[in-house]
């Protein structure tokens, strides 16, 4: 795909969108802080694009029509997002948005190792050692994490355990992911209060495939709320 501003009616199509792709939504007459995760209903080419409408505490996000929305998503190795107008609410069979065909796709390129930054409370357990220390992740990929910690964990080759959970939109769905993870680099970061933090960059072994899409989810998360979390 190209990068950049492009014309819908060209490159909608090209996004390869499927039914149930999950999307997210920003009304930017609202305060700008909410944003909505709903998904893909369906589209005409040129004329309309349906969205399922958010829920908000187990009732439909209250909209009107003629109101202006954000659309942003992901797709292959890009985000993008293009901005739409409610043309109606509907409420049969169930509650959905139609929206106008975007005029233009806005994309952004990013690289094929996707790893974005995030503040995640973990427990790592060394090799050997029977009580969890209380560390941070700093930013997260489906092979790897960042691990910032004021206690060492272990040398370089060496095996932890770890813990963590995160939460996945938009059902507030508590991911938890318990497995092995090989440290590969261990480095000190210099803080301002004169201390120093271990950052432990690790691999992540006998990751499930299950655990795997969570963690894609996760990413997929991030990179819909802002492009500039990527790490």
């Amino acid at each position: 795909m190209q990068n950049g501003l492009q014309k819908a009616e060209d490159f909608f199509e090209e996004l390869k969108l499927h039914v149930g792709d999950r999307l997210q939504i920003e009304v930017p007459s609202r305060r700008h802080d909410l944003k909505y995760f709903t998904t893909l209903v369906g589209y005409v080419k040129g004329l309309s694009v349906l969205l399922r409408t958010p829920i908000v505490d187990s009732l439909p996000l209250p909209m009107r029509d003629g109101e202006k929305l954000i659309v942003r998503g992901f797709s292959g190795m890009e985000t993008f997002s293009f901005d739409v107008t409610i043309e109606r609410i509907c409420r049969e069979p169930f509650h959905y948005l139609h929206l106008s065909y975007p005029h233009t796709i806005l994309t952004t390129p990013i690289r094929h190792e996707v790893r974005v930054r995030v503040s995640l409370p973990v427990k790592v357990t060394p090799a050997g050692a029977s009580i969890a220390i209380q560390a941070n992740i700093s930013n997260v990929s489906t092979a790897g994490i960042l691990i910032d910690s004021v206690e060492e964990l272990g040398d370089k080759d060496g095996e932890i355990s770890i813990s963590f959970h995160f939460t996945i939109q938009p059902n507030d769905y508590d991911a938890h992911i318990e497995t092995t993870a090989l440290i590969q680099r261990v480095t000190l970061q210099d803080n301002p209060s004169g201390s120093f933090t271990f950052q432990y960059g690790v691999k992540l072994l006998k990751l499930h495939s299950s655990q795997a899409i969570l963690l894609q989810n996760l990413i997929y998360q991030q990179l819909l709320e802002n492009h500039h979390n990527l790490a």
